[in-house]
């Protein structure tokens, strides 16, 4: 009989402007919702997405508000090692997005990952 829990890491979750999840991107014309569904899927072999109302709310450089509303991704996993591909991943992303930033959030850490380039 199989133990009662099964450990899976710690939880991360990050944020992707739900307005810009069904846009075919100019790379290869795959969505940003299916390139990140196949990453996690490959990648982790299980997550959560949360399509939501959340909306988020920050200043740039100049003290610009800035909001939009977005949609939650939450994946487990137990190394540094797959934390870091899934930055470098987020990285990846958020260029092609048009973003500066994603939020991200492990554990009780957040964090802006930044484009790469």
């Amino acid at each position: 009989m199989p133990e009662p829990l099964t450990p899976l890491g710690t939880m991360t979750a990050f944020y992707i402007p739900a307005h810009k999840l069904d846009a075919p991107l100019a790379v290869d014309g795959a969505t940003p919702r299916a390139t990140i569904h196949q990453f996690l899927i490959e990648r982790f072999r299980a997550y959560t997405h949360a399509p939501s109302l959340v909306k988020g709310f920050w200043l740039d450089d100049s003290g610009r508000m800035w909001h939009d509303v977005l949609e939650r991704f939450e994946v487990s996993f137990g190394s540094e090692a797959e934390f870091n591909e899934l930055v470098q991943f987020l990285q990846t992303s958020c260029a092609a997005l048009g973003e500066d930033a994603i939020y991200l959030t492990r554990g009780e850490e957040s964090f802006l990952v930044h484009r790469t380039g």
